[in-house]
């Protein structure tokens, strides 16, 4: 059967990208994928559905799909086939295979002794009822990836009960007018491949942040990120900011391994957080526990977010669920957290037709639907998208972990500009976000914020529409569930009560 291990890292990289269960492509997208000719690919097929590790059913006609299955986990194929060796005592090819994808051969090897079934690990599943979108700190707009991100990817600091605690950083602290900031990093963290994470890559993971298009107004006030020693950073900015620690707490300022990110198939968002990134396919998401996490270790072994369409027909989008079991005795957890539908025009412009803008959510969709008048057009964009803002803008904030970062952040970023609103309400809007940041104090700070989100209501800028709070069905064996500001809750958190 040729190169069994070799075989094998072929498959994980089939089933990493399309597996489990089915999926539809082509000759060429798995020639693209493993890097080999169309014609090897031929080959391989045929080795693989001997193996019984996929099922293929060609489709006639150019550029026709075929139905791809895969059919067995890549280390349940392993382990298939290194019991067979054991019977035979071939110790050394079953350790060459056990160590397939650059795993370690002694530890998988006290994995197999002990191998039985799935159901010795400690798994959560989490139903979804949509494809998910790529994960990057970057690139991820909607709540859900969000999340996602900040199990896998760790930050500068955290929000803990409201306060700003070490994350990546133990240490942290601003000069006199709090416009130069030094950071002090952790010594022995690793990235999830083994790596080193250095002070290098926070600076890098900042740098690309501050450039980026989608987050460039909440950070324009960073002048320069410099590393200053093997574990420390500067950050210098252009204006006074006593909350910079809390900005970079969030989800977008996440330090991940690799520089420019490439939206393929192959690339997955690798960090150092709670949980690594093990399957990312159309129908499955798959983590698992980092056993060199810099802080308290999850207890749970894997967590599993599957995708059900179907489920989107009676499932709420402020709801989500946890589970131990596909049929498992759940409960509902309640939360104060929220997402917060706005509207945003100009009040002071009397348009003979109106042109809405409004987020592709049912929600939004459903307010458009309620507000727009026959003669009103609307156009559809991507959650967060605020490029083509028209007359009269339906967005949505959630406030994460820190409603205090997320509105500071979601009033830098948006174009309030684009509503033809006169000068002196835009300087006034600026003036605003200026005392915010200039204010030491959090309390006094965060009453200015509020202060700024009363004016723009108050002028008809802007309008809330609709609250809805987030609720979370988890199983009743599973302790520690609190709702967090995404509507999940923190997996590394969470435990299996026995019984």
């Amino acid at each position: 059967m040729g190169n069994l291990k070799r075989r094998l890292e072929i498959y994980e990289q089939i089933f990493q990208t399309y597996g489990p269960g089915e999926s539809r492509c082509q000759i060429s997208q798995l020639a693209s994928l493993l890097h080999v000719s169309e014609r090897h690919v031929q080959t391989l097929i045929k080795q693989l559905v001997a193996a019984g590790w996929i099922a293929w059913q060609a489709s006639s006609g150019r550029n026709k799909k075929a139905l791809l299955t895969c059919c067995i986990e890549p280390i349940h194929a392993c382990y298939q086939s290194a019991s067979l060796l054991a019977d035979q005592g071939n110790v050394e090819p079953l350790l060459n295979i056990l160590s397939f994808g650059g795993r370690d051969a002694n530890v998988e090897f006290q994995s197999f002794l002990h191998y039985s079934s799935e159901s010795r690990l400690r798994i959560a599943y989490l139903p979804f009822h949509r494809e998910l979108e790529v994960l990057h700190p970057h690139h991820s707009q909607r709540r859900t990836e969000r999340f996602l991100v900040t199990q896998i990817c760790q930050r500068l600091t955290s929000i803990e009960q409201g306060l700003v605690v070490g994350d990546l950083s133990y240490h942290w602290q601003a000069n006199d007018d709090a416009s130069l900031w030094h950071f002090q990093i952790r010594n022995g963290v690793h990235f999830h491949d083994g790596t080193m994470l250095t002070a290098q890559d926070v600076t890098r993971c900042l740098n690309l942040l501050i450039q980026n298009t989608c987050w460039q107004a909440s950070f324009s006030h960073i002048a320069s990120v410099q590393t200053v020693s093997e574990d420390s950073i500067a950050i210098r900015l252009n204006q006074t900011d006593w909350h910079l620690p809390r900005l970079l707490a969030r989800a977008e300022a996440s330090i991940f391994k690799g520089s420019i990110f490439k939206a393929s198939p192959s690339e997955r968002l690798m960090g150092s957080g709670a949980f690594s990134l093990d399957v990312f396919s159309s129908k499955m998401l798959r983590l698992n526990r980092n056993p060199n996490y810099s802080h308290a270790l999850a207890i749970l072994n894997r967590v599993e977010l599957w995708v059900y369409p179907e489920w989107a027909k009676s499932k709420t989008c402020a709801s989500n669920k946890v589970s131990l079991e596909i049929q498992d005795q759940t409960r509902i957890i309640g939360s104060d957290w929220r997402a917060i539908f706005l509207k945003i025009e100009n009040p002071e412009i009397a348009y003979s037709s109106r042109y809405f803008t409004f987020e592709d959510t049912l929600e939004c969709a459903r307010l458009f639907n309620e507000l727009s008048a026959e003669e009103s057009h609307g156009e559809q964009v991507e959650y967060g998208d605020y490029r083509k803002v028209k007359e009269i803008t339906l967005c949505s904030i959630i406030e994460e972990n820190d409603a205090f970062s997320a509105w500071l952040s979601f009033l830098s970023r948006y174009p309030f500009a684009s509503h033809n609103l006169t000068p002196e309400l835009l300087g006034t809007i600026d003036l605003y976000l200026t005392h915010v940041r200039r204010e030491k104090d959090f309390d006094k700070a965060s009453a200015e914020l509020v202060a700024l989100h009363d004016w723009l209501c108050e002028q008809g800028i802007m309008r809330e529409l609709k609250h809805e709070a987030f609720t979370l069905e988890v199983s009743e064996r599973l302790n520690g569930s609190i709702v967090n500001g995404y509507g999940w809750c923190e997996l590394s958190h969470v435990w299996i009560a026995d019984g």
